[in-house]
């Protein structure tokens, strides 16, 4: 938000910019005129034309500031919204609580598919987003299968 709307915006409480304040205060203006117009006359139709375009041209432009303040209000409370989310990201990025990640070092691990491990290079598990590394024998007792593509065995499972 430009820094200048910002306090002016602020001066005005929550009744949203400016511009939208000035939509409502000439529409407000318009309705008076044509109310005073319309009352200078005692004839119903030498009064018509001032309230059909005084009043059209009033409620119009309050109609416009009122949305006005409505988009304001929705863009502050937007910001607001995505600015305590960005806080709740980075909370729960430092806290560590977004899913486990890959060890620094593979050398010996294997990845746990649903039924068979996997040597950590395998294209049958690469690009999920949550895989559980194991040693083999923590795979074995899991009662994991070695995959049929890669063929993980202790031997030669090793960092790709």
């Amino acid at each position: 938000m430009n820094p200048g709307l910002k306090r002016v915006s602020r001066g005005l409480g929550r009744f949203g910019s400016p511009l939208a304040m000035i939509f409502v205060l000439l529409g407000l203006l318009a309705v008076g005129v044509a109310w005073n117009g319309a009352a200078g006359f005692t004839v119903t139709a030498a009064q018509m034309p001032y309230l059909i375009t005084g009043l059209g041209l009033g409620l119009s432009l309050v109609f416009v500031g009122v949305g006005l303040m409505i988009v304001q209000a929705h863009r502050e409370d937007r910001a607001r919204l995505e600015a305590k989310l960005d806080q709740v990201i980075d909370a729960i990025g430092s806290a560590g609580l977004g899913g486990e990640r890959a060890p620094r070092d593979l050398t010996g691990l294997v990845v746990a598919g649903s039924a068979s491990y996997h040597v950590p290079g395998c294209k049958l598990v690469d690009g999920r987003e949550a895989v559980a590394y194991l040693t083999p024998e923590e795979a074995v007792a899991r009662y994991l299968t070695p995959c049929r593509v890669c063929q993980p065995e202790p031997s030669n499972v090793t960092t790709l």
